[in-house]
């Protein structure tokens, strides 16, 4: 909740969002769909699941997803 409360708060017209998780519970492709209708206005591009990534995975995943 405490996501979508910060993303309906804010105008995020023309930002891109890179949603990420850390948590292996549910996975992320099921907030895919609230996230994008929580940041109205927003680039919501694919976001991923980052649990048990290293360090180096996640720097070269990020780095793609900020260029």
């Amino acid at each position: 909740m405490i996501i979508r409360t910060f993303l309906e708060s804010y105008n995020l017209e023309g930002k891109k969002i890179v949603p990420f998780c850390t948590s292996g519970g549910s996975g992320i492709s099921g907030s895919m769909n609230g996230i994008k209708a929580s940041a109205k206005g927003a680039k919501v591009v694919k976001g991923k699941d980052l649990t048990d990534s290293s360090s180096k995975s996640v720097a070269k995943w990020a780095k793609k997803k900020i260029e």
